[in-house]
């Protein structure tokens, strides 16, 4: 059998009878209404605390649900703050991957100067070294050496304005040529000559002498 919820009216209307009844006088009852009253009291007492033990267990069950409610909550707020973290931490070290091969690379470009700072530095040595023989003639024109070469228009210039020089032997003449090397056309004075001798004491000797003649004839 199903049994039946009695409704808080019903319970309020039971209630108010038996408190009616209570303030009967007792000595003018009869015993089977003294038990009425008693049995009306106990079942009005009995549907009340029916009534609080439902609506206690529904208050209780709304709470059991909130908390679950919040669990489930809380633990969504982990589950991202732990994704959260992760992306964090591998975001860092690929940051500290990126930072890594970026001091790499400048320590590779400070390298690759200095190398390259090292590399001029030959390079200006070699130049130097090779220059240093080198005597440039200025304004002989360009068709003055196309019969005797660029040596033999030197080795004119000493005759004529160091005799005694050009007496001497051991003056060598390692080459001798025109730059630059390509012809400008629109060039209006003509490309000087450039004579590398294979001693640096001859080039001395060749200066010192044009020093003291200050200057210098050709033809």
């Amino acid at each position: 059998m199903t049994k039946r919820k009695n409704s808080p009216q019903k319970n309020l209307q039971e209630i108010t009878t038996a408190n009616e009844l209570i303030k009967k006088d007792l000595n003018n009852i009869t015993g089977s209404e003294f038990r009425v009253i008693v049995i009306k009291l106990i079942a009005g007492l009995e549907n009340s605390i029916q009534d609080s033990r439902e609506s206690l267990a529904t208050e209780i069950k709304g709470l059991r649900n909130s908390h679950e409610e919040l669990k489930n909550a809380l633990n969504e707020m982990q589950n991202k703050m732990e994704t959260t973290t992760a992306w964090i931490e591998e975001a860092e070290e690929r940051i500290g991957e990126l930072e890594d091969k970026v001091i790499e690379k400048e320590e590779a470009e400070k390298k690759r100067d200095k190398k390259i700072q090292e590399y001029e530095g030959k390079i200006r040595e070699l130049s130097d070294t090779l220059k240093r023989n080198n005597i440039r003639i200025i304004g002989i024109p360009e068709e003055e050496e196309r019969g005797k070469g660029a040596e033999g228009v030197l080795e004119e210039i000493i005759a004529e304005n160091f005799p005694e020089l050009g007496k001497e032997k051991g003056i060598e003449i390692q080459e001798a040529q025109r730059t630059p090397f390509r012809c400008n056309l629109n060039r209006s004075s003509a490309r000087h000559i450039t004579v590398k001798l294979a001693k640096y004491k001859d080039k001395e000797k060749i200066l010192k002498a044009a020093r003291s003649k200050r200057a210098l004839t050709y033809k």
